[in-house]
């Protein structure tokens, strides 16, 4: 009980988390999303103190020292793991992204065919893709009793995707002003193949650079300091408690500049 409280508490005092998880299109409640963060930061914190533990055994001053920076930091883990919502945002807008040209031609194609637009939300809704999914949001909407405009506003409050309320809001516009909804959808087309073309070219041109530098300082300095390093300890005769603390420290700077260049690599990908 005591345990609910807390959660409901921290659910309370982020009352911004509902619409978050309504963006990110996740199916988790804001006190299902706060359970798993929190369990997650828990068992992370955890696995600190195990680490501290294996490493500092045998000093007791650095072992309780590393206790006490641990508790100190468990806030920044827990606001770590909470701030995962941002990151699905982020992962679901590029989603929608990558469907945004099909979308668009599907609602042409069926416009065209003498489908009005509601109809065509409809059809669209029960593909598997996620600009169905995204649609039959918007769909489900209408069907409860709101008027399309409405529900294509609402869903351009919560899309994830700036490109997809762009194109919610042309949707819109064109059926309160009255505009032909097929030369809207044609020029929305044409601008956003334009603009795939600009970020195209734009990624192959950084991509190499990136390439390069991630073969250079990933893979060949490290391989070659390494060994470096073995030799010239080996010359300088350091004992293994040093070395291997510098080890530890070399590997460690390693693994977070490979991490750094394939999240740079992978973000540089997924936003074309």
């Amino acid at each position: 009980m005591v345990v609910t409280n807390f959660i409901r508490g921290l659910v309370k005092s982020n009352p911004e988390l509902k619409f978050k998880l309504k963006k990110a299109n996740s199916k988790l409640t804001p006190f299902q999303y706060v359970y798993q963060m929190l369990t997650m930061a828990i068992m992370t914190v955890i696995a600190m103190f195990i680490l501290d533990y294996i490493i500092f055994k045998k000093d007791f001053l650095k072992l309780a020292i590393g206790f006490f920076v641990i508790i100190g930091l468990s806030p920044l883990v827990y606001r770590f793991w909470f701030s995962y919502v941002d990151v699905q945002i982020t992962k679901y807008g590029r989603l929608i992204d990558g469907d945004l040209l099909f979308v668009s031609e599907f609602f042409l194609v069926s416009l065209e065919s003498g489908l009005p637009l509601g109809n065509a939300i409809q059809r669209l809704a029960k593909l598997k893709r996620p600009g169905g999914e995204f649609f039959s949001r918007v769909y489900t909407d209408f069907q409860t009793g709101k008027d399309l405009e409405r529900a294509l506003d609402e869903a351009s409050s919560y899309s994830a995707s700036n490109s997809m309320k762009t194109l919610l809001k042309r949707l819109q516009d064109s059926l309160s002003i009255g505009v032909d909804l097929r030369n809207v959808l044609e020029n929305f087309i044409e601008e956003s193949s334009k603009q795939k073309i600009i970020e195209i070219r734009a990624y192959s041109k950084k991509l190499n650079p990136i390439v390069m530098m991630y073969l250079l300082m990933g893979i060949v300095l490290p391989s070659l300091g390494v060994t470096f390093f073995i030799l010239a300890a080996a010359m300088l005769e350091m004992t293994p408690e040093l070395l291997k603390w510098v080890l530890t420290f070399i590997f460690l700077i390693m693994f977070l500049f490979q991490y750094m260049s394939y999240s740079a690599f992978k973000f540089g990908k997924s936003s074309i």
